[in-house]
């Protein structure tokens, strides 16, 4: 249910991820360790499921600053963004949980994605299944799980006057979710499915094929849908053993976006979340991505137009070049529309983007019934933004395009929390939510044409299609 990031200009196609008891008491923390289901730990090597551990006496508030219109906590161990808006009736929370792709391996790709979705999905062990769907139906309330490269998570949105009932399912939901053996299989279902359809359509083999290739040496590498073999292997008993290895409030962040009293929500975490004992978990640190060259695969596949990715690092957000990046990628993906589609017609689809990750990357994106034509269009208009300088009045053009779009981005308050979030998470500092605008203002010609030299280059190109029509040279892939 995890809207789209208001940064996030990257085609989404072409980036397909390879893209919740009334009380905290539920957990019953005086339980008796006797009285604990346990379960070995697992070959896979997830903890063995344990009771969850929480703090004696009151949980410590702690105030971490703010601005106009956000206000940072900690409460216990978990840290919190509360944005207060009075704009609609609509609450939006999200609870991330840092790791993504770092938390797996080659056994475990896919187990938190499936573990999250049947997590959020099948009721809790206070409150059934049907009872569970039927409070959140008749309230209009929904909760649900998200999973990415960087983090995961679950998302709830109610309105107003049904945030108390919404949260303390919420809360359950996390704390002591059902994860029935029914749901297990119907969500392991759809998993396959999903990962079936991986190699269905053109659009997504191609971004599976460029980002493999791509994070080949990376934690990226492991994708959040996982394999057909793992997936299809997974227990209830592994999935509901790692559920609750996720639960470290040193590894979470909540963001809250609504017309809610702050007292209110710091009393809510305090009887929840904020209860938690710290895990000792420790940080997740996400290298950079260190490639050299220019590289390509290509998956043969007879279809009528040949489908092309290329993908090369860049900045991240919070980096200094990243809104100088995000400027010159968004202008040219105006130019390679204007010079590739509608001046030579030489195809429907083409694109250029950049992404929001931690290990953060660009691309390039076309279909292409004739790639040696339409490629060389493609690098000349880089070359361009290289070496030419973009007048004034085309700068001014692409920052209001993007300015207005970013904005209507904007209009929900999940994707004003999605945006506090990535800031903090992916950037460092969620106030970058509200400067990287005047970053963006700020950019120059001289700046665009900076970024453009540094970092496009070492492109690893995946493509879907005919290999006789994608030769290494027409790429600049050298000694293949």
């Amino acid at each position: 249910m995890r809207t789209k990031t208001p940064f996030l200009l990257i085609l989404s196609a072409a980036l397909v991820a390879v893209a919740c008891s009334s009380s905290p008491q539920a957990e019953h923390p005086d339980k008796s360790v006797a009285e604990e289901t346990f379960m070995p730990a697992s070959t896979l090597g997830i903890p063995a499921f344990a009771p969850l551990v929480f703090r004696d006496g009151p949980t410590k508030v702690e105030v971490l600053g703010g601005s106009e219109d956000v206000q940072a906590y900690r409460i216990g161990d978990l840290k919190v963004l509360h944005k207060r808006t009075t704009a609609n009736a609509v609450v939006a929370a999200q609870l991330y949980i840092v790791g993504g792709s770092s938390n797996l391996n080659e056994r475990t790709a896919g187990i938190e994605q499936l573990a999250l979705n049947v997590s959020s999905s099948g009721g809790t062990e206070s409150t059934p299944k049907d009872t569970y769907n039927e409070k959140l139906d008749s309230i209009g309330s929904s909760i649900g799980a998200f999973s990415d490269r960087d983090y995961s998570g679950y998302a709830l949105q109610s309105v107003v006057a049904h945030f108390d009932t919404t949260w303390d399912l919420f809360v359950q939901t996390v704390f002591e979710p059902a994860m029935l053996q029914e749901d297990v299989e119907l969500r392991r279902v759809r998993q396959l499915a999903e990962i079936k359809s991986l190699f269905e359509s053109p659009d997504s083999q191609v971004s599976y094929t460029a980002t493999r290739l791509l994070f080949k040496d990376h934690p990226y590498f492991q994708s959040q849908l996982g394999t057909a073999d793992n997936v299809a292997a997974f227990s209830r008993d592994e999935l509901r053993a790692y559920q609750r290895s996720l639960v470290a409030p040193e590894r979470m962040l909540l963001v809250v976006v609504g017309n809610i009293e702050s007292d209110d929500l710091i009393a809510k975490v305090q009887s929840s979340f904020g209860r938690l004992a710290p895990t000792g978990a420790l940080p997740v640190q996400v290298p950079a991505i260190d490639v050299k060259g220019v590289h390509r695969q290509v998956e043969t596949r007879a279809l009528p137009t040949n489908y092309i990715i290329g993908l090369y690092p860049a900045p991240p957000i919070g980096h200094e070049d990243y809104a100088a990046m995000l400027v010159a990628t968004r202008h040219l993906r105006d130019r390679l529309f204007e010079e590739v589609r509608t001046k030579r017609n030489l195809t429907y689809a083409v694109s250029a983007g950049l992404g929001n990750k931690r290990a953060n990357y660009g691309l390039l994106y076309v279909t292409a019934v004739d790639p040696s034509a339409t490629m060389p269009v493609i690098f000349a208009e880089v070359e361009k933004l290289k070496n030419e300088s973009l007048t004034d009045n085309d700068l001014e053009e692409v920052r209001n395009v993007f300015l207005t779009s970013h904005y209507m981005n904007l209009q929900t308050n999940a994707s004003q929390a999605s945006l506090l979030a990535e800031t903090h998470l992916v950037g460092g500092n969620w106030r970058l939510s509200e400067t990287f605008l005047e970053q963006v203002r700020n950019v120059g010609p001289d700046d665009i044409q900076r970024v453009a030299k540094k970092y496009f280059q070492n492109y690893h190109f995946g493509i879907v299609g005919n290999p006789e029509a994608v030769p290494g040279e027409l790429f600049g892939v050298k000694n293949e």
